[in-house]
């Protein structure tokens, strides 16, 4: 519940949220890290966060946040750090699709306060208790974030990876005010050892599927160790047929395991692309056919647009960060390199062009022109 106390505490720890500078363009991104002060229960809780927008943003944008997975033990969870790199940049693609986007740490886990809220006992519904622990910290963020002046409170939606993705369904399952929608990335049931899991895993999915008003997308790929397609396809069915609202989207092996296809280059090669169609029929932001149109009259490519032409600009435009477009200066041969630094796709994108079609001048850093 959103009360005037609550709202003064948001204002100061907003006051007090360090700005770092973010990958890729200087004046691309805003990002800030600090803590926030949520209430949990009726106590007062500190959760390390981080918040990434557009730097030019103006007005409400619509909130999204990235739940990250659990760590295996209470020591690597200590050692959990807020803002690794790969979480930089998958907030950096959502934030460049119109997003206030956001992650944070749970309890017990990096700088939050702590202790964890649930241990990963193998008995029946200690999954179901973990989850709503996890839910309760991040359904507690999302109404911090929506004191903020630049959120809009009634567009949220709720993603993330492993039991990140787990718990956003579980969140979804309560129907808060505003969200409305979760995504679900390599998120469904797992404790080693734990075979008892076998028999609970579909009853837990209805449950969840039972109460959910919010429509669901689901990405795993085929090669996921610790939720393989028969165990994916089973929670499906349970969760829809009790009355959940729910996409699947199963990709082709993704190397080297499809479990983190969520922070990899190539992971995100696959799942962007499905993550902007299921916005789309949603009605919520990412970029546009008019985006494709923009950029080819940047590059002067013949209109129509052929069809390959078209549908490159639809991949790169869809693609992750960092990714830099290198075009030729005597032809319309184009190449995208993607790394995990700047510099780096720079680089891969001008090697590929200049093997191709020398000399070559980089046009595009993610989404930004820089042609001339």
């Amino acid at each position: 519940m959103i009360t005037a106390g609550s709202i003064a505490r948001g204002l100061l720890v907003l006051l007090v949220l360090i700005v770092n500078a973010a990958p890729g363009r200087a004046d691309d991104l805003s990002t800030a890290t600090g803590f926030f002060r949520v209430v949990v229960g009726g106590r007062t809780v500190r959760l390390e966060g981080i918040v990434v927008k557009r730097a030019n943003a103006v007005g409400r944008l619509p909130v999204a946040i990235f739940n990250v997975g659990r760590p295996g033990s209470r020591f690597e969870a200590s050692e959990t750090k807020a803002s690794p790199l790969w979480l930089k940049l998958v907030l950096g693609d959502l934030a460049r699709r119109g997003w206030l986007t956001v992650s944070v740490l749970r309890r017990g886990f990096g700088l939050s306060d702590g202790p964890q809220q649930a241990v990963n006992a193998c008995k029946p519904g200690a999954w179901m208790h973990m989850l709503n622990a996890d839910a309760d910290d991040v359904q507690a963020t999302l109404e911090f974030i929506a004191q903020r002046p630049d959120a809009d409170a009634t567009r949220m939606i709720s993603m993330g990876a492993s039991a990140g993705g787990g718990l956003s369904v579980m969140l979804g399952a309560r129907n808060p005010p505003g969200l409305v929608a979760v995504i679900d990335m390599a998120g469904a049931e797992h404790f080693e050892g734990c075979p008892q899991l076998a028999r609970s895993v579909a009853d837990d999915f209805a449950a969840m599927g039972k109460r959910s008003r919010i429509p669901n997308l689901w990405l795993f790929a085929k090669n996921d160790t610790l939720h393989p397609p028969d165990q994916v396809e089973m929670i499906r069915a349970a969760f829809a047929a009790a009355g959940g609202n729910v996409q699947l989207v199963e990709f082709d092996p993704i190397l080297p395991e499809g479990h983190t296809m969520f922070d990899t280059i190539a992971g995100r090669r696959q799942w962007l692309p499905a993550l902007d169609a299921f916005l789309r029929q949603q009605h919520l932001p990412t970029w546009s056919e008019n985006d494709v149109d923009m950029l080819a009259e940047k590059l002067g490519l013949h209109q129509p647009l052929s069809r390959g032409n078209a549908d490159y600009l639809r991949r790169y435009l869809s693609g992750p960060s960092e990714r830099a477009m290198a075009r030729s200066l005597v032809s319309d041969f184009m190449n995208t390199g993607f790394a995990m630094s700047m510099d780096d796709a720079r680089k891969e994108a001008m090697k590929g062009c200049e093997a191709r079609a020398r000399p070559c001048a980089i046009v595009m850093e993610n989404d930004q022109w820089v042609g001339r």
